[in-house]
């Protein structure tokens, strides 16, 4: 027996960006790998559905319609996209289909998914092999207990299979099912993504996907990657975003890949992740000669106090002499930064604030700002020295503040909004870091004066 699979990408409610070159909408390469891995070994009948790509063109949502002639209904979820994932599946399981989703959001919070009571299973953590199996077991081939990755109900009690193998073996993953998006439409929106690396080994206390992916990064050969941009290039793409958590990690590997994208000669340009202390001049040099025009890198704070709670240990010394080397260098530098980590104090915002500021006036520097976001799952959500002030997921966007240090005190919360307001527009990043509705500020209490609220 064919299964028939439909792999659903869920929408946002709140979008940072509705529209526009890298905006909100974006290839779904996660469905992209799971459906090529699952038809080859699988022999499944897959079909995509992105409702983000069809809000971004108008399109009318009928999930009934949608599900029609499919056996399971399976999406993934980070935080933000949680809500609408859920609902997905909601209708799925009305419909007698049977549901599954992975992601992050999923992978760490299993028991609050499953009592939902309409999601069948939950595939934790890296998802081909696991998804593979899981249809296995479906299809009556194996059985479920011996799905590992995997968590279930059974007669009311939940059950978790063990972990499942990472992919050691990235080449062996076959290139990701294009065949089953509108390629060309997706390029009206957004640069082609790409992974060269999965993982990251460092453990920065804010982060899930260090965990997610075991504290360890694993490569791809140099000519595996150079075919993917090949392909990539001929469905009219110009730019590529890698979206490595850093694909400067190991910079002697970082230095070879972009010899090598040098001297393929496709003519596109490249936007890639750095750790800040790993951003180095001649490496640098290197990524821009294959064709680099921009390096985000996660800056978050430039006080060694907040630096210190974060577990993350980068000197603002280090942080300049990044944005000298990248900006020398005829390169554009995209720093992120966060408002309102746990135990931060108005010193340490403050003088973080000057700092974003000062560094966002110069010629080449694309700054983003973003607010403490307490993830469920993410250990950081358990804080004592939080304030949570709204369950509502679908606004954990990283550009709506959702919670408050307690270090900050009774004015946090609008100590934070009108520093993220006066960044905006003294760097000119307006777009970037659009105002915040003042309708759900007086929500969170901040019309005529702050009042915490614990929902």
């Amino acid at each position: 027996m064919t299964t028939n699979i439909l792999l659903a990408k869920p929408d946002v409610r709140y979008p940072v960006k509705v529209q526009g070159y890298g905006g909100d909408v974006g290839i779904p390469l996660g469905l992209l790998y799971l459906a090529s891995y699952t038809r080859q070994n699988n022999g499944a009948e897959i079909a995509i559905k992105d409702y983000r790509l069809d809000r971004a063109l108008g399109r009318p949502k009928n999930l009934e319609a949608d599900f029609n002639g499919f056996d399971v209904v399976a999406t993934g979820a980070c935080t933000v996209e949680a809500p609408d994932a859920l609902n997905i599946l909601k209708q799925a399981k009305r419909m007698g289909k049977t549901t599954v989703i992975g992601g992050i959001y999923p992978t760490f919070n299993v028991e609050r998914v499953l009592n939902t009571g309409y999601v069948d299973y939950v595939v934790r953590g890296e998802g081909e092999i696991g998804f593979s199996g899981l249809v296995n077991a479906l299809e009556g081939k194996v059985s479920i207990d011996q799905v590992n990755g995997i968590s279930y109900k059974r007669d009311g009690k939940t059950i978790t299979n063990p972990n499942q193998r990472l992919v050691e073996d990235l080449d062996s993953l076959p290139m990701p099912a294009y065949d089953l998006i509108p390629v060309r439409t997706y390029a009206e929106f957004s640069s082609a993504p790409i992974y060269s690396t999965r993982g990251c080994p460092m453990s920065c206390k804010f982060c899930t996907l260090n965990e997610m992916w075991r504290f360890k990064q694993r490569k791809r050969s140099y000519g595996n990657i150079i075919s993917e941009l090949e392909m990539l290039k001929s469905f009219g793409f110009r730019k590529v975003h890698f979206k490595d958590e850093s694909v400067t990690i190991d910079s002697n590997w970082a230095m070879r890949l972009f010899s090598e994208i040098e001297k393929s000669d496709l003519g596109l340009r490249y936007k890639a992740k750095s750790r800040v202390d790993k951003i180095e001049e001649g490496l640098v040099k290197q990524m821009v000669r294959a064709g680099l025009d921009t390096i985000h890198t996660g800056v978050e704070s430039i006080s060694e106090n907040t630096q210190r709670l974060m577990n993350k240990g980068i000197k603002e010394e280090t942080v300049r002499k990044a944005f000298h080397t990248v900006l020398n260098n005829g390169c554009k530098i995209n720093p992120v930064y966060m408002l309102g980590y746990v135990g931060e104090s108005e010193e340490d915002l403050t003088a973080n604030v000057e700092f974003i500021e000062e560094m966002g006036q110069r010629q080449g520097v694309i700054t983003y700002v973003s607010f403490i976001t307490p993830h469920p799952g993410s250990g950081i959500d358990n804080e004592e020295g939080l304030n949570i002030l709204t369950r509502d997921l679908s606004r954990y966007t990283h550009k709506l503040p959702v919670a408050v240090p307690k270090s900050l005190g009774a004015n946090g919360l609008r100590m934070m909004v009108d520093y993220y307001h006066r960044i905006a527009e003294s760097t000119g990043m307006q777009e970037h870091n659009p105002r915040i509705d003042s309708h759900y500020l007086e929500r969170l209490g901040m019309k005529g004066g702050l009042e915490i609220v614990t929902a």
